[in-house]
């Protein structure tokens, strides 16, 4: 589906027309594809799926920038539940400093809080002219502060927080695209736990635009994936199993995150979800994460290990919890 924004003045005197491309869509994806060539195999494997609708429910919107027809400019967001993820963010380099990019933002903005979005989150270079651009629309440092992590928040956005992590009956899930923007959201939502995701780099709070990206697009027959999803369609939780080259593929690494709301219960439910194969299995724990120490017991899990001072966490070292299951 295509939506026409509007059209603006350039600062040249040319006319910008600004439009919004709901994947999946053909119209525009030669254009589209080619223009955003140079993300790497992970995004662009998402982005020719997307526009084929091979993304299940996930929303892909493109926000582009048209002269004469011919793309300028490109936004893409990808949005579930009024989560999102902001990125490829890209002007054709003979079209700059023209202000194409913030005609472009401003429509997508308006856009996204037309439709009621309540939080949308990106990663860029920090104090760069495109965290200048982007502060200007409302996003802030994320807190605990990482440079270059951003998030723009809709005025709700507390009591948003508040539903979605409110007690619910949840079930699991096979992980889809559609639950890219909410694992993404989970993993940006502060926790008393430090050590939260091996597989996807999560410590206290981290960004998964590229790590989910490049899990789906790889899509491995020998690893599973599946999060905790309430009635409402939010993810609470994500766990994933992928065997672990250090042992020569021998070992599967276990790997879960949860919000602190999650039950030890509704964890163990959700490994029950994961195939087991017939090998050893081992998963990493912070101390501090209760019910993933409780469902890792009660999934038949044993304490192998303690290892002292494994990571640092503002400036003080921590241990780290190493369980096992063996095969069979």
């Amino acid at each position: 589906m295509i939506i026409n924004l509007g059209e603006e003045t350039l600062r040249s005197g040319e006319k910008l027309k600004i439009v919004c491309v709901n994947a999946p869509e053909s119209e525009f994806s030669d254009q589209i594809r080619p223009f955003l060539g140079h993300k790497g195999p992970n995004y662009s494997g998402h982005v020719v799926s997307a526009l084929a609708g091979k993304c299940d429910d996930l929303e892909t919107r493109f926000y582009i920038g048209l002269i004469d027809g011919e793309m300028m400019a490109n936004i893409m967001t990808c949005e579930a539940k009024g989560a999102g993820i902001l990125g490829h963010v890209h002007t054709r380099e003979d079209q700059r400093r023209k202000g194409i990019c913030a005609h472009v933002m401003r429509h997508q903005m308006n856009d996204f809080k037309a439709r009621d979005g309540k939080i949308l989150l990106l990663g860029t270079g920090y104090k760069s002219t495109a965290y200048n651009i982007y502060e200007s629309f409302g996003f802030k440092d994320w807190t605990p502060h990482l440079p270059g992590l951003m998030r723009y928040e809709s005025p709700d956005y507390a009591q948003f927080v508040r539903e979605y992590f409110t007690a619910d009956s949840a079930v699991p899930k096979k992980a889809m695209w559609k639950h890219w923007p909410l694992a993404a959201f989970l993993s940006s939502v502060p926790s008393d736990v430090y050590l939260r995701s091996i597989h996807f780099n999560v410590w206290g709070v981290g960004l998964l635009e590229g790590p989910y990206c490049r899990f789906q697009f790889e899509n491995r027959e020998d690893s599973a994936a599946a999060v905790l999803e309430s009635k409402s369609g939010y993810v609470t939780a994500v766990a994933t199993r992928i065997p672990d080259s250090r042992w020569q593929g021998k070992v599967d690494l276990l790997d879960i995150f949860s919000h602190q709301s999650v039950t030890a219960k509704q964890i163990s439910a959700l490994l029950e979800s994961l195939e087991v194969p017939d090998k050893p299995v081992q998963c990493y724990a912070d101390p501090r994460d209760i019910s993933k120490i409780e469902a890792l017991e009660m999934s038949g899990f044993k304490k192998a290990a303690v290892l002292p001072d494994q990571f640092c966490e503002s400036g003080k070292w921590h241990d780290a919890l190493l369980f096992a299951k063996p095969a069979g």
